[in-house]
């Protein structure tokens, strides 16, 4: 199959084949953040989190694809907007609730899972409204500053990342066999997802790694490369410490991010 491939479009238009493959990455990663649900019923917790990341990476690829195949689409925007939706607000969500109602099974009775049940929603809604308010605004002066390197919020990507990182946690304690567990106590575990809501929802900048430009000397770039094959090394060994400890870096880049961003505005 060559690139020359066409489909028939709207409107009796063609469509090539590459222009095609950002709403085909979108498409998939919505896939993932499905099938996380049904690993979470069927109480799979560890394939249920990593659907869910591996959603979110289609979800950076599909951006990077579009951007460097110019192929960008109305269309696209608003299937990828469903699928973070569903991936990054609903997956999360269940996947989290359900785990945490089978952890405290026989602990705690139906009337206080009900009340534990509002927080996930609460969460769901706030990546929703996150969602709609970049569909419909109009893009302001401040909008257009930080646009470049920066996200108003925790993107839902990240989100759901955050909100997942108790998950991980929990897998590294039964890992080393530690009898500790983050579901038995979840009342930190439903503010900690409220937080991460409120983040999503508020005007704190945050780093967007997608816009950031890095350069390194050529006498330097075997270092970087050394680096790159050391981390792949423990994500493969280790998995789950590696990505807890990348959701910890992220959340604590936060107020790093918010003082840079005011650094920027100073030198404007």
């Amino acid at each position: 199959m060559t690139n020359e491939r066409k489909v028939r479009g709207e409107g009796g238009k063609t469509l090539s084949f590459p222009k095609l493959l950002p709403n085909i990455f979108t498409t998939i990663g919505l896939c993932s953040g499905l099938t996380g649900i049904r690993f979470a019923i069927e109480e799979e917790w560890q394939q249920a989190v990593l659907s869910i990341l591996i959603a979110a990476c289609f979800d950076m690829i599909d951006g990077l694809s579009a951007r460097l195949l110019k192929a960008f689409s109305r269309f696209g925007a608003e299937l990828d907007s469903l699928a973070d939706t569903i991936s990054f607000g609903v997956a999360p969500s269940i996947v989290t609730y359900l785990w945490l109602r089978e952890s405290v099974s026989g602990q705690s009775d139906e009337y206080l899972m009900g009340w534990y049940w509002i927080p996930f929603l609460f969460y769901s809604a706030c990546n929703a409204f996150r969602l709609a308010r970049f569909n419909v605004m109009h893009m302001e002066e401040t909008e257009r500053k930080i646009k470049k390197s920066y996200f108003l919020g925790v993107p839902a990507p990240a989100g759901a990342g955050l909100m997942l990182i108790p998950m991980g946690m929990d897998f590294i304690f039964t890992r080393f066999g530690f009898a500790f567990s983050l579901s038995s106590h979840p009342q930190w575990l439903v503010l900690w997802v409220v937080l991460i809501a409120l983040m999503m929802i508020s005007r704190i900048p945050t780093f967007s790694f997608r816009n950031m430009r890095f350069s390194v000397s050529k006498s330097k770039a075997i270092f970087v490369l050394i680096i790159v094959s050391l981390a792949v090394g423990v994500l493969i060994k280790e998995t789950w410490i590696f990505l807890v400890a990348l959701g910890i870096l992220y959340f604590m880049s936060v107020p790093f991010s918010y003082w840079a961003y005011q650094k920027d505005q100073m030198v404007r």
